[in-house]
């Protein structure tokens, strides 16, 4: 192989490094220096790769109904902190703790923490949170 080829090959094995770690990457969507907090009823639930969601109904600020998108980890990622189809349900009345989104007047959001408050379940990204 010579010094060229092996140049572009080095270049390019780079490239696709700095495009999977951009994808992970919620800092460019989310503001992770702020949080907010979501209180309403679970409509559905996606959980799916590469990133998994929560669609939750809540009272907006006018009183009307909003829907959130709430982005979390993939579904291996939850399955294997505990959370699969059967931990969370639509129809569940959760707490989300989150970050907002980064676009103005979006309902979107990044999963930190939700809690079922009926019976305390919850999940969290924090150090020593898991399902309970």
């Amino acid at each position: 192989m010579n010094r060229l080829t092996a140049g572009l090959a080095i270049v390019a094995l780079m490239a696709g490094g700095a495009g999977l770690h951009a994808h992970h990457s919620f800092t460019g969507a989310y503001n992770v220096d702020k949080t907010i907090t979501i209180s309403g009823k679970i409509v559905q639930i996606a959980l799916r790769s590469p990133h998994s969601f929560f669609y939750v109904e809540s009272e907006g600020t006018d009183g009307a109904a909003q829907q959130w998108a709430i982005e979390g980890a993939s579904a291996g990622q939850f399955a294997q902190q505990g959370v699969d189809a059967s931990a969370f349900r639509v129809g569940d009345i959760v707490e989300v703790t989150a970050n907002p989104s980064r676009t103005p007047n979006s309902t979107r959001a990044r999963l930190l923490k939700i809690i079922r408050p009926s019976d305390g379940k919850s999940w969290g990204t924090g150090a020593g949170e898991k399902v309970d």
